[in-house]
C-alpha cells in the first residue's frame, strides 16, 4: 500500500514494498520483515541524501531556544591525499567537543567536497549565549589549531563564522538565504533535491581513501529536538491525487520566487518531479517536498475527499 509521511517541514509519498509474513500470514512492509543491510558509508548516495533531507524536515525549531550561527570549516585540498576519513572525523569530533565546552548545546553538520577535492564542512550551531567576536575567532582558531597539530596547513582565512540574525539575510556558498536556521538547512538540503550527481557530492571528487569508506557525511547531536513523523497508508487513487496536489503546490511556490533565474529553475524542477519514461514505474513513483505539516495535512484531506478525481488543468 502507498504511504504518505508528514513531517514538521516536509512530506513524502511512496509505495512500500510488502511481503506476507510466513508465520502470521499478515502483510507487512519489507523493511520490517527484512531490515536493510548496513554497509560502509561511501560518500553521498541517493539513500544518504534522502535520509539527510528527511531528518532535516523533522527538526522542531520552535523547541530550540539557543542563539544560532552558521559555520563553514575547510582545509587545503593539496593535502587531502594525506588525510584519511578517520582523521577528518576525529578532528570534527575534537572541534565539537571544544564548542560544547564553550556553550554549544545543539549542532547539525553536512560534509561536501568542492571540485578541487577540498572538503567543505557546513555546521549549524546553537549556543546558550550571544557570542562575542573574540569567541567566534577562538572557535575558528580552534579548528585551525587541531589541523595544524596533525601537520595540515589549514588557514584561519578559509574558515567562516556567521551569526544568524533572524529576519535578515545570509550568504551561503555565494547565494543569499533568509537568515533563519530552517531556511539555512533547507538550502543545504537542496543539494539532495538537485541529486547526488551534483559535483559537491560526486564520489570522484573525494580522495581515494574516502571513496571506499568515507564515514558519515552528515550528523547532529542526540538531543536535537525532533518531531515525530506521521505515516498514513492510503489507496492508489488517493496516492496519485496527492502526488499531483504536491506538484501543484510546488509550482505555486516556485512562481512566487522573486529572482527570475531561481524562479525559472524552481518551476522547471517542480514540473519534472513526477515525470518518468517507464510506464511500469510511473504509477508508483514517489514524491517529496518541503511543505509545512499543516499544509501537507490539508493536501492529504483534499486528496482523500477527491477520491482520485483530481485532474491537472
Amino acid at each position: 500500500m502507498p504511504t504518505i509521511t508528514i513531517r514538521a517541514h516536509g512530506v513524502s509519498a511512496t509505495r512500500n514494498q510488502t511481503v506476507v509474513n510466513p508465520e502470521t500470514g499478515e502483510i507487512v512492509k519489507l523493511t520490517a520483515f527484512q531490515p536493510p543491510e548496513r554497509t560502509a558509508t561511501k560518500g553521498w548516495t541517493p539513500n544518504v541524501a534522502r535520509r539527510n533531507e528527511q531528518r532535516l524536515q523533522q527538526i522542531d525549531f520552535d523547541a530550540i531556544d539557543g542563539i544560532p550561527a552558521f559555520v563553514t570549516l575547510t582545509m587545503p585540498s593539496q593535502q587531502m591525499g594525506e588525510v584519511s576519513a578517520a582523521d577528518f572525523h576525529g578532528w570534527l569530533k575534537s572541534w565539537l567537543q571544544f564548542m560544547k565546552r564553550h556553550g554549544m548545546f545543539h549542532y547539525y553538520w553536512i560534509l561536501e567536497f568542492q571540485a578541487s577535492g577540498n572538503p567543505h564542512l557546513h555546521v549549524l550551531v546553537w549556543l546558550d549565549h550571544e557570542p562575542e567576536p573574540l569567541e567566534t575567532f577562538k572557535a575558528l582558531r580552534s579548528w585551525v589549531g587541531i589541523l595544524n597539530k596533525s601537520g595540515v596547513g589549514a588557514r584561519l582565512q578559509g574558515q567562516i563564522w556567521e551569526n544568524i540574525d533572524v529576519g535578515g539575510e545570509l550568504v551561503v556558498d555565494g547565494e543569499t538565504v533568509p537568515a533563519h536556521p530552517e531556511h539555512v538547512l533547507m538550502y543545504l538540503a537542496k543539494h539532495a533535491a538537485r541529486g547526488v550527481a551534483h559535483y559537491q557530492r560526486q564520489i570522484e571528487n573525494m580522495p581515494d581513501d574516502w571513496q571506499y569508506r568515507s564515514g558519515r557525511v552528515w550528523g547532529h547531536d542526540r538531543g536535537l529536538p525532533l518531531r515525530v513523523q506521521e505515516d498514513f497508508e492510503t489507496d492508489y487513487p488517493t496516492f496519485h491525487c496527492f502526488r499531483r496536489l504536491v506538484r501543484r503546490w510546488r509550482l505555486a511556490e516556485a512562481r512566487a520566487i522573486a529572482d527570475p533565474e531561481r524562479r525559472r529553475l524552481a518551476i522547471s524542477q517542480a514540473r519534472r518531479c513526477l515525470k518518468c519514461s517507464r510506464p511500469d514505474i510511473s504509477p508508483y513513483r514517489g514524491v517529496s517536498a518541503w511543505i509545512p505539516s499543516d499544509v501537507a495535512s490539508q493536501l492529504l484531506d483534499a486528496a482523500e475527499a477527491m477520491g482520485g478525481d483530481y485532474e491537472e488543468e
